[in-house]
């Protein structure tokens, strides 16, 4: 890869950001994503302005998944009144691996360092099925412990449109 980003996951936007496919190595955790904008701010970016990045390569390096979380919710009706809320369920080992051996097609959200060193949340979506769907998705943080984070990519696309 041209490009190489090593713990700068702060330095990225994940607005559009679509995991394609989790990639299986030995002791990576390697998640290929496509729509990573690459912030202004990356030590990797020469054009000084956020840009779409090629297909990226995300590496965990010696990443393992440490805990995984669905997300709850709340729901209010047009008065803002509270008709459900449903708290966050922390995922077992197997509805772990099975997340993360379906991440194709997820929509991640954003990483961010965890509060001890060596750990990162991954924010993901499950998008819907039916297109025009609009009951709320699921969302899910995943929590990762690794040595570092790097992410490469071989060229870069279009500059993101400011709107």
């Amino acid at each position: 890869m041209s490009f190489k980003s090593i713990n700068e996951v702060d330095k990225f936007r994940y607005d559009d950001c679509c995991i394609i496919r989790k990639k299986n190595t030995e002791c990576d955790l390697v998640l290929e994503v496509e729509a990573l904008i690459v912030g202004s701010n990356n030590s990797q970016n020469g054009n000084y302005t956020d840009s779409y990045a090629d297909v990226t390569q995300i590496s965990f390096k010696n990443g393992s998944v440490i805990m995984g979380i669905r997300d709850g919710m709340k729901r209010y009706d047009a008065n803002e009144r509270l008709l459900e809320e449903i708290e966050d369920v922390v995922l077992s080992t197997d509805e772990i691996d099975l997340l993360c051996n379906n991440l194709g097609g997820m929509y991640l959200q954003g990483i961010e360092a965890g509060d001890e060193n060596g750990e990162y949340v991954l924010f993901l979506e499950k998008a819907s099925e039916e297109e025009y769907d609009t009951l709320p998705s699921d969302t899910f943080r995943i929590t990762v412990s690794c040595d570092e984070v790097e992410i490469s990519w071989d060229r870069y696309l279009n500059k993101v449109q400011q709107m």
